[in-house]
């Protein structure tokens, strides 16, 4: 998603388990989830409690911050969500909260404050009965359940509090207003009003920029919930691939996708998803989805999840039809190319800024600018009209300077992007990418960007939609009578079979009578896109499933097989449980795969396996 540095917040809602066992390996070092009112997957408190002490040394005043009271919105459909500092630093998603943190170093309790407190808002019984529990000062062990050395009624104690300590301090820090596009206000006016009423002979000063600063570089915590995020999207963007064709709206195909977050666990979208056919391509940030699909149209499809109130930033550009046209492909190849040249470049050191000899900006720039014409024979850079990219966190557009160096544990977005209005063609790629101490990681791997790849996508998802359109009697599969569509069909029911027991036993022998042994057979998985039977003997058989588990076991279920001619797809659902080899723990979880087989010779052979996880039980 191009552009903006500080969004529209999104809203959470409950949020699930980890989806599938490649998440529950990210999230092993997350803590159980919270109370059913936290609302989200949370950190440990010792995280939380860890960035207030390092912020508290930067400090020599009280920080005042409030939470969103939820009063911000008025619309029935509004469901609350934290204010991102106040959580960052909290990890409490309750309305109606406060937090004063006095400097480090600080000699015992000052004015009777302790060196931080939480607010809560009063014990309401009648207001419970409407919105369910939530936690209150005078509940019993709140101060360990909170991870607060100290917790007050926010009615009662705030403002008591605050006036306290404005007789010993001359400085306060909390976060002065930002009244730029979208920037947190007035809820920061109001905050800072109250202050100075309440302490009027306090100098203010702006704790933002210290924040923001703790922000960039994400916890190992925050690293799992944002791949959550970014598989989660990936799944729905393979969807899109498969169902995108003219005839649509392009509110359907963005209901499919947020139905596939809403089903892995996602509480809500990191932003208004954006899909955008034909001329809406050209739009950066469109969101009436009101257009119908055209046959020939090009459409850009930003659409993002968000996980335990972590935000991924996706887009790819699909054709409508299945296939780009001579010039869509041009366009989409020199996009690709400009992000292939900046994630080339890309470590630590590097920048976003226009004005650094470091800058991937300028490398993209630089690539479509030297690259390609316009109907009139001019250069495409002045069509590149956003910057490359941007930070991404509990905000979409979280915290960064464009102009500071990249640091490991970073995550960002690279997005480079042409748009033509005069040619109703636009296009933009984007990739989410975590900074690492050698280089990066791009963490959307697994999502097709070549074109090639995305026609094969979208061509074997016509093919499927038509073989199960038409039934297994359809014309498609030629002269084949009754019993041949029967024999093959147990055929590859038997390949299943010992597929399944490849997977048990890690079996490369096994699988080599399932797979065609061929360069360009390969295998799409949340971890990669194997392509190839010898890569996929090393990095699935051996390394995933004979190096990370001792034990595995996977059962298949709901079996369909579709028989057209030499050709086939099958489609089943999956339990798997296994054993960890590092220490022994169990694992279950639950999958849905397709298959395509292809016929040489009279022999069935595997050539193609996709599998996506579901909501996984541990």
């Amino acid at each position: 998603m191009s552009g903006r540095q500080w969004p529209v917040r999104s809203r959470g809602l409950l949020n699930p388990a980890s989806r599938a066992f490649w998440g529950l390996l990210c999230l092993a070092c997350v803590a159980a989830a919270a109370h059913a009112q936290e609302r989200r997957e949370r950190e440990p408190n010792s995280v939380y409690a860890e960035r207030r002490a390092k912020l508290a040394a930067q400090l020599d005043g009280p920080m005042v911050l409030w939470g969103f009271t939820g009063r911000e919105e008025v619309s029935e459909a509004y469901v609350f969500e934290q204010e991102e500092n106040f959580y960052y630093l909290t990890g409490h998603n309750e309305e109606g909260a406060g937090l004063i943190l006095l400097p480090a170093g600080q000699k015992g309790d000052v004015a009777n404050v302790s060196r931080e407190t939480l607010f809560l808002p009063a014990k309401n019984p009648q207001k419970e009965k409407w919105n369910g529990v939530r936690m209150s000062p005078s509940d019993p062990g709140i101060e360990a359940r909170t991870g607060f050395v100290a917790v007050k009624s926010f009615e009662s104690d705030f403002r008591s509090t605050v006036e306290n300590l404005a007789k010993t301090f001359p400085n306060f820090y909390t976060i002065l207003p930002y009244q730029k596009e979208l920037g947190g206000y007035p809820h920061e006016k109001e905050v800072v009003d109250w202050l100075q009423a309440a302490a009027p002979q306090a100098k203010l000063k702006d704790i933002r920029a210290q924040i923001g600063a703790l922000r960039q570089i994400k916890s190992s915590g925050e690293i799992a919930f944002l791949k959550e995020a970014i598989d989660l999207s990936l799944d729905s963007h393979f969807e899109a691939m498969k169902l995108m064709r003219p005839g649509l709206f392009e509110y359907q195909v963005s209901a499919k996708m947020v139905e596939i977050h809403a089903w892995g666990g996602s509480e809500a979208e990191g932003y208004a998803p954006i899909v955008g056919a034909g001329p809406n391509s050209t739009v950066l940030h469109y969101d009436k989805l009101s257009r119908k699909i055209e046959d020939g149209d090009i459409v850009v499809l930003d659409v993002g999840a968000q996980f335990s109130g972590y935000s991924s930033d996706i887009t790819r550009t699909l054709p409508a039809n299945g296939k780009f046209t001579a010039r869509q492909r041009e366009i989409y190849d020199i996009v690709l190319g400009a992000q292939n040249a900046a994630l080339a470049a890309l470590k630590p050191g590097m920048d976003f800024c226009n004005k650094s000899d470091k800058s991937v900006q300028k490398i993209a720039y630089n690539y479509i600018n030297s690259h390609g014409r316009d109907l009139h024979g001019k250069s495409l850079g002045p069509y590149f009209i956003h910057g490359l990219g941007h930070h991404i966190g509990l905000n979409v557009h979280d915290a960064g300077d464009h102009c500071a160096p990249f640091q490991p544990g970073m995550v960002i977005t690279i997005e480079p992007g042409i748009y033509i209005p005069e040619e109703n063609l636009g296009v933009r790629i984007e990739d989410d990418v975590l900074i690492t101490e050698s280089g990066h990681k791009l963490l959307s791997e697994r999502l097709p960007r070549d074109a090639g790849e995305i026609e094969k996508t979208m061509a074997e998802a016509g093919l499927a939609r038509a073989a199960g359109a038409t039934g297994e009697r359809s014309q498609i599969r030629g002269d084949l009578s009754p019993a041949q569509t029967s024999a093959d069909s147990v055929a590859i029911r038997s390949l299943i079979e010992k597929y399944s027991k490849s997977i048990d036993g890690a079996d490369t022998v096994l699988a080599a009578e399932v797979w065609l042994d061929a360069p360009d057979v390969s295998f799409i998985h949340p971890l990669g896109h194997e392509h190839g039977f010898e890569q996929i003997k090393q990095n699935v058989y051996t390394h995933l499933m004979g190096d990370t588990f001792s034990e595995r076991k996977l059962m298949v279920h709901d079996v369909s097989v579709h028989v057209y001619g030499d050709t086939a797809w099958a489609e089943f659902y999956w339990d798997f449980a296994a054993k960890f080899r590092r220490d022994g723990s169990p694992l279950t979880t639950h999958g849905r795969e397709t298959q395509l087989y292809q016929k040489e010779q009279g022999r069935w052979r595997l050539v193609h396996v996709h599998y996506s996880g579901m909501p996984a039980g541990n």
